[in-house]
């Protein structure tokens, strides 16, 4: 959602609302239609696609090299999820012009009812595919992101942007520290969190979901603050969709070039290197540059890996998904491209129904030896089913059953506030 004018080629309109406060004393809710960024939209696609590619194809071929996937995808495609998780709460909640009083709470309470909804879902799918299928479900680390997010809406982009740029500063020392010197929790599912772990260890899930798991919360947190920055700015300006494909392309290009000479011209990676237990100097450092293990060194904190999250890694791909948003912002701004890019902006709409989809595909095995032919398959299927399910029926299945139930919640604080009010004024 978006408070971007219809007019705008850069929007398409939809059947989706937002319940904003009107009036002054007295005010009441309703709902207020708005149109879809189809940037954004698109963005989230590609995300999308980032995030099958990686699920679906190997890092590293049998020589130990990384594979074109991971050098495109790994660890972009879920920092772009998770940034334009932050613009999508942005916008839900406003805008431009985030909503205040009565009218955030009945928001927040929405957001922490897709929370719990989009957590459950997460649980349910780490326990059931995730020992087969080997894959670490983002989805719980994204409900508490939507609930640390709550008490964020009404803060200024600036305010946003210094506490992501603290967390960036901070986030991956203590990582660092907790999980170098004190170990990462032992999970099952092959490392997702479950409903299992929700009962049985508690304690494991919140150290989980905060430190120790593929997508910590207190790193990704950045991502979700810049995100809810961006969403608060005026997305329909080109002006803005050129500064975050520069700014952007800057950052990422800047933190890659810090890394080189760290690692490279003073030393760090051979210091790195001598800490490897690895057959060869080579596998050392493509363990190193690719998948590695927190060691005991303060040169970790400037390997450029995916999903390090150290300050490099965390610079890069939020550079990446900055400028990828403001790529797909600037294209979809020319009518003719915008409607090309449909199909890519329909799945993108609907990416909770279609990251599940995929997840269930993959457990079962089928062209497990045929990576790229499975990835392609996929990614035909998500693009199909995401124009004609938009085209005939609009909001995806998933997205259709939490906006409702979350509309029902925001709906209902709304309403209570109302009688209270007319009680107090009684």
């Amino acid at each position: 959602m978006s408070s971007t004018d219809a007019r705008s080629p850069a929007a398409l309109p939809d059947r989706t609302t937002t319940q904003l406060q009107i009036g002054g004393r007295g005010a009441t809710t309703r709902p207020l239609a708005r149109p879809r960024l189809v940037g954004v939209d698109v963005a989230r696609g590609l995300a999308l696609l980032g995030m099958i590619a990686v699920h679906s194809i190997a890092d590293l071929d049998s020589r130990g090299n990384p594979t074109l996937s991971a050098e495109v995808a790994a660890g972009r495609a879920s920092t772009l999820f998770v940034m334009l998780a932050g613009v999508g709460l942005a916008l839900l909640s406003g805008g431009q012009r985030p909503a205040e009083g009565r009218a955030r709470t009945a928001v927040a309470a929405g957001i922490a009812v897709r929370a719990l909804l989009i957590g459950a879902i997460g649980l349910l799918l780490g326990g059931l595919f995730g020992e087969a299928t080997d894959i670490e479900v983002i989805l719980p680390y994204y409900a508490v992101l939507f609930l640390i997010a709550i008490p964020l809406l009404g803060l200024r982009p600036s305010t946003l942007a210094w506490i992501a740029a603290g967390v960036v500063a901070v986030a991956p020392v203590l990582i660092l520290w907790i999980v170098a010197d004190v170990g990462a929790a032992d999970l099952d599912a092959g490392g997702n969190v479950t409903f299992e772990t929700l009962f049985d260890d508690p304690g494991g899930l919140l150290s989980a979901l905060l430190v120790t798991g593929s997508y910590p919360v207190l790193a990704f947190l950045a991502y979700l603050c810049a995100g809810l920055a961006i969403g608060r700015l005026n997305l329909s300006s080109g002006r803005l969709a050129a500064g975050l494909l520069g700014g952007g392309l800057a950052m990422a290009i800047g933190a890659k070039v810090v890394s080189s000479m760290l690692l490279f011209q003073m030393g760090g990676l051979g210091e790195l290197v001598d800490l490897e237990d690895a057959d060869s100097p080579r596998e050392a450092v493509n363990q190193l540059l690719w998948d590695p293990e927190p060691v005991g060194s303060w040169w970790y904190l400037a390997l450029p890996s995916p999903h390090s999250t150290t300050p490099i890694d965390l610079l890069h791909t939020l550079g990446s998904a900055m400028a990828v948003l403001g790529a797909a912002l600037l294209l979809c701004r020319v009518r003719a491209i915008a409607s090309l890019l449909r199909p890519l902006a329909a799945a993108g709409s609907m990416t909770l129904t279609l990251y599940c989809a995929h997840l269930l595909v993959l457990a079962t095995g089928v062209l497990e030896d045929e990576e790229v032919v499975l990835y392609l398959l996929m990614v035909v299927a998500a693009l199909a089913f995401g124009y004609f399910w938009q085209l005939k029926k609009g909001q995806g299945p998933l997205e259709r059953m939490v906006a409702a139930t979350a509309g029902l919640a925001r709906r209902a604080v709304a309403a209570q506030q109302t009688r209270d009010g007319r009680h107090r004024r009684g």
